[in-house]
């Protein structure tokens, strides 16, 4: 294993994301595209899904998304970047890459998916009232 997943590892807020990506326990549409997928698992390694088409000319299968890419979108977005299409699509190296970070970062409690242009924004959650207030 190379050292750079154990850099990865301790980079502020990637121990949550990979947190937030397991707890999906429904099945997740992206933002834009077609079809859906789930979350298999989330490792400090990479992200695999199962990506079920709703176009019969696309084949389902497993996608894996190295969390690299996702950790470097997702501090980005902590540091109040937003982050648009181009963006996403150099984080995720391509196209393609970019939508899946897109489609996955979509799905994290505080992410908003803007559709013109496409983007993703981020704000943190309430916090929820404490016992003593009031």
């Amino acid at each position: 294993m190379s050292s750079e997943s154990g850099d990865l590892s301790a980079q502020p807020g990637v121990d949550e994301l990979l947190r937030a990506l397991r707890r999906l326990e429904r099945t997740c549409e992206p933002p834009i595209g077609v079809g859906a997928f789930d979350v298999l698992y989330a490792s400090v390694v990479e992200v695999v899904v199962w990506y079920s088409p709703a176009r019969p000319e696309h084949r389902p299968g497993e996608v894996a998304i190295p969390t690299a890419w996702l950790a470097a979108a997702w501090a980005a977005l902590l540091g109040g970047a937003r982050l648009e299409e181009t963006a996403l699509e150099e984080f995720g190296q391509g196209v393609a890459g970019g939508r899946w970070l897109l489609a996955l970062l979509a799905q994290l409690p505080g992410v908003v998916a803007r559709a013109e242009p496409l983007a993703l924004e981020w704000s943190a959650p309430p916090e929820p009232p404490s016992e003593n207030s009031g």
